[in-house]
């Protein structure tokens, strides 16, 4: 892992994962800053998302051989709860409103970064990303971001994008040019 990424890994897919709350943030306010502000998030969030994904380009794979895979989403439906800040906001938010949604994103934040949460990432599956509880034969868990799916036995590489993060390498002969 390079120095200093695995620490940046869950508060980048945070940003990442609210991308399209943004938008949807975006298109409810009235109001050109708002609606600025909210844009600027959202784009920040799909940089974050290629950022994620191109931070550990350098680091040498390590090979695992799945034990059990699942898709990681179980959390999906507490996450998208917050999805509902945009349907329950008003058009025209004072600034004890503007204070009350970003308190809710700082504490989603919080609570993003702490717990498994991290599978639920809207901005990476609409990139046709998708992430797995994996267990590998060593008894590893992690969650790895992939755009494939994987039984027992099947081998992978991935690149340790924190303690229980994994990013997948493709062969060689599936890198992208």
């Amino acid at each position: 892992m390079n120095a200093g990424t695995g620490v940046l890994t869950k508060p980048l897919m945070f940003v990442s994962a609210y991308a399209p709350l943004f938008v949807l943030l975006a298109l409810r306010f009235d109001g050109a800053t708002l609606r600025a502000v909210c844009a600027v998030l959202a784009v920040l969030g799909v940089i974050a998302a290629g950022a994620i994904l191109r931070l550990h380009r350098g680091t040498t794979p390590g090979v695992h051989v799945v034990r059990e895979a699942r898709l990681a989403g179980t959390e999906a439906s507490a996450f998208l709860a917050g999805y509902l800040l945009p349907f329950l906001t008003v058009s025209q938010p004072t600034g004890g409103d503007l204070a009350a949604y970003a308190l809710f994103i700082v504490v989603a934040g919080i609570v993003h970064v702490r717990t498994g949460i991290i599978q639920v990432n809207p901005t990476l599956f609409c990139l046709g990303w998708t992430i797995l509880a994996l267990v590998d034969d060593q008894g590893g868990q992690y969650y790895l971001v992939t755009r494939h799916r994987y039984v027992p036995g099947d081998t992978l590489q991935a690149v340790a994008m924190g303690d229980d993060v994994l990013l997948e390498r493709p062969p060689a002969t599936e890198q992208p040019s």
